[in-house]
């Protein structure tokens, strides 16, 4: 994966993710097979399926429903993860800074002061679990695709741009009524 690219004269970070193509939409998996609105169903629920298991199991809170919201271009905190193999692409987790910080909390079982490095770490950890238990959801995808180490970026001057010509899949939900995002950008 290619990523980080420092943009000098305005002082901004621009991240931008590539991954090779290895077939339609970026999947070589049985999944490939099914038709494209069957296979960004399977997806879908797959992504929002391994999201509220990881939240019950780590951080001990249902996450609910968020019916179309709008990603925001830039969230206090993004945690992303590379996929390769039968699946390329990535899987990003965004929340603002209270959500990190009550996340980060509630995980380690301590009071919401928690340090930015806590923060970072917690919510890389939440993004490589939500990941792991995603190509568990996938017949014959998890042994077939290798996951990054997770990257955690936070801040406001920041915008994500992924290499994407392919398929964006996109589940909000929400985490003590604050807005969560987990996205997954395959490449075609």
């Amino acid at each position: 994966m290619d990523a980080d690219l420092q943009d000098g004269s305005s002082g901004r970070v621009q991240l931008i993710f590539s991954a090779k193509s290895v077939g339609p939409v970026g999947i070589s998996s049985k999944l490939a097979e099914k038709p494209p609105e069957e296979t960004r169903e399977t997806l879908t629920a797959a992504l929002e399926k391994a999201a509220r298991e990881v939240f019950e199991m780590m951080v001990g809170t249902p996450l609910g429903s968020a019916e179309n919201a709008t990603l925001p271009k830039v969230a206090d905190y993004t945690a992303m993860i590379g996929l390769a193999g039968d699946l390329c692409g990535v899987i990003s987790f965004r929340c603002a800074t209270p959500s990190a910080h009550r996340i980060a909390a509630q995980m380690l079982g301590t009071e919401e002061d928690t340090s930015e490095e806590c923060v970072r770490d917690a919510l890389g950890e939440i993004c490589n679990m939500i990941a792991g238990a995603f190509k568990a959801q996938i017949s014959d995808l998890a042994a077939q695709c290798m996951l990054s180490v997770p990257t955690v970026v936070s801040g406001k001057d920041y915008q994500l741009y992924p290499l994407v010509d392919g398929v964006r899949v996109q589940v909000s939900l929400t985490f003590n009524d604050a807005l969560l995002w987990i996205t997954l950008d395959l490449h075609s």
